[in-house]
């Protein structure tokens, strides 16, 4: 009866670079990229900041899984191995740099784990946005997947890039933004 209440949905193409999963806290994430490590040993694990490679080297080593599955991105070249499955644990605050770095690789819909209490969210007001979510019954754990997230994180990035004129290199993604739009 409710089907067709609010339209027909949006086709998707399937053929995205990234695929957003979005979580309340960052700890919930690297849970989620621990799990899914367990899951499957040729998921390797792609931090643009040597800060957050770090965290995650050490969140793999207590549970369990080789710290060599995370990798920086300045470590990769050209691409992962063809039987290697890449997944990024963040966003680079700038799209094209993002999309400049897997030009050439033959993998779509590329997981992006990404959390709702990161500089890059926080920029655009996610302190307001996770209570509202707790309040709405969302659990830390639970995933947002949708189109219409990856839409906005590269909306999000293109601002950012359009205010950047000489970018600054850092080893995290809080000093990049800090470094990069003060």
């Amino acid at each position: 009866m409710f089907a067709n209440l609010f339209g027909k949905k949006e086709e998707d193409p399937g053929n995205h670079i990234f695929k957003d999963r979005a979580y309340m806290s960052s700890a919930a994430k690297m849970k989620a990229c621990a799990d899914l490590a367990k899951s499957d040993e040729a998921f390797v694990f792609i931090a643009w900041f040597s800060d957050t490679a770090k965290q995650f080297r050490n969140y793999f080593t207590l549970n369990g899984i080789p710290e060599s599955r995370v990798l920086e991105a300045r470590q990769i070249h050209p691409a992962p191995a063809a039987s290697q499955k890449p997944v990024f644990v963040e966003h680079y605050p700038m799209h094209s740099k993002e999309e400049d770095f897997v030009k050439s690789w033959p993998h779509q819909n590329m997981p992006v784990y990404s959390a709702m209490d990161e500089p890059l969210f926080k920029h655009f007001g996610s302190d307001k946005i996770i209570p509202m979510m707790k309040l709405m019954g969302m659990k830390e754990n639970e995933v947002i997947e949708h189109n219409m997230v990856s839409k906005s994180i590269i909306k999000g990035q293109e601002k950012i890039e359009a205010q950047v004129t000489l970018e600054q290199a850092a080893s995290s993604q809080a000093e990049w933004m800090q470094k990069n739009l003060s």
